[in-house]
């Protein structure tokens, strides 16, 4: 500020990258340079894009140029004040309003003090907006085609890196197997995260309960390539089984019916253990959840809507267990069907019809785009994802007798929605499988 407290009007620089990357952090330093060679007595830095003119050091820069301190801005090209055509027509009218010289090192003055000039200057303008257009669409376009090809388009989560040809994530080999430790300590605290976080000792990046719940959300960790992010960590599209898995389907399953039911069982309810059905009956009548009733020989549960003609008879826990084990053998046995022969939808087919033409030619030039055909075919076949080893063990009739009381209690939680009960009769039933 010399120049201004000295009563001299200031010589500002400008510099502008879009974002915080390696290469435009070394294009900034560039740019830098070369400004700070043309003596300015102040320069002002934004690593942001063009496009948005509320930028915090360029309206800085305005304000300056408004209260008359400035008299000359300095920038190594047009297109590094801004991206936006019009703003930048605002930005050189208020330049020559206020008697101020915008030069830039690469495109010389700007100025808009005779009709010619102002068609120049325009023509800059829009010269750069157009720019930024075509580098906005190429990077779509990278986008679109990388997804149809089934490469990672997102930063690898814990544990994993992208491949050296960057088309695929691989198991970090340091990471790895410390994710794998960490989620061996989840296991064994029954998934409580905080407490996880608090005990693992090894270095690691998550450091809060959600940092944790948003890795377990991942579908990367379970062996999937997710697209197009939705609210609370789901997505639109995940192509499974690309990479080796740190989490299965299954033990996913247990995690979110365990962290369910953390969130419920706290405070003083923390010591309850729960039972066979707890949470999962349902009053047809009324919509309430059945508790277990206390201080009977024989588990049931009842009602307890207030206003409810079912609110005093109670349902015995076998009567309800029987039902729901018929059911699950039932539905697993023609779930395990389903996945050994299902009928494809039409477009499967002609994909199917189209890989087999394109590979009959024999181009090696069309391999990328029979591998976006196939990724393709692999999204529309996609069913609901099974754990195999739990439908073939709940298929057998025998699964019931053979299963301890704390496994037939998981296996229940994990597989049922819940149970509907009337009149003392369980009557519908809402699976997970």
């Amino acid at each position: 500020m010399r120049r201004l407290l000295g009563g001299s009007l200031l010589r500002v620089g400008y510099l502008r990258v879009s974002t915080s990357s390696g290469e435009q952090l070394s294009a900034l330093d560039a740019q830098g340079v070369r400004v700070k060679a043309e003596d300015c007595d102040m320069v002002l830095t934004d690593v942001e894009t063009g496009r948005n003119p509320l930028r915090a050091q360029y309206q800085s820069l305005r304000q300056l140029i408004d209260a008359g301190v400035v008299a000359e801005v300095v920038a190594t090209q047009f297109s590094r004040l801004g991206r936006d055509s019009r703003e930048s027509d605002d930005f050189v009218k208020l330049c020559d309003a206020k008697g101020v010289t915008c030069r830039t090192l690469d495109d010389g003055i700007l100025t808009m003090a005779t009709p010619e000039d102002l068609l120049l200057t325009r023509l800059k303008g829009s010269l750069s907006e157009g720019e930024s257009m075509r580098l906005s669409r190429r990077v779509r376009s990278g986008l679109e085609a990388g997804r149809a090809m089934g490469k990672p388009m997102r930063k690898p989560c814990w544990g994993y890196r992208l491949s050296s040809d960057r088309k695929r994530l691989e198991p970090d080999p340091v990471e790895f197997p410390r994710a794998q430790r960490f989620l061996a300590l989840l296991r064994s605290l029954n998934w409580r995260m905080s407490t996880a976080v608090r005990e693992f000792e090894e270095p690691s990046p998550l450091s809060s309960c959600r940092a944790v719940r948003s890795w377990l959300l991942n579908p990367t960790i379970r062996g999937g390539i997710a697209y197009h992010q939705k609210p609370n960590h789901r997505f639109e599209k995940v192509l499974w089984d690309r990479h080796e898995p740190l989490l299965s389907h299954g033990e996913f399953a247990e995690f979110e019916r365990i962290a369910e039911l953390n969130r419920t069982m706290w405070g003083h309810n923390v010591q309850v253990k729960p039972r066979l059905l707890t949470g999962l009956c349902v009053c047809e009548e009324c919509g309430t959840r059945l508790a277990y009733v206390a201080g009977r020989t024989i588990a049931s549960v009842k009602c307890k809507g207030t206003r409810c003609s079912q609110l005093y008879r109670s349902t015995r826990e076998e009567v309800i267990v029987k039902y729901a084990v018929k059911e699950i053998t039932s539905r697993a046995a023609q779930t395990l069907a389903a996945s050994v022969s299902h009928d494809e939808p039409p477009e499967a087919s002609e994909l199917r019809h189209q890989i087999a033409s394109l590979q009959a030619l024999g181009d090696p030039d069309l391999a990328d785009v029979i591998a976006a055909k196939k990724v393709r075919l692999e999204s529309v076949l996609q069913i609901p994802r099974v754990d195999v080893e739990i439908a073939q063990k709940v298929a057998d009739p025998r699964w019931h007798d053979l299963a301890t009381y704390e496994e037939m209690q998981t296996l229940l939680h994990q597989l049922v929605d819940e149970i509907v009960i009337s009149k003392q009769v369980p009557v519908a039933i809402s699976l997970r499988i």
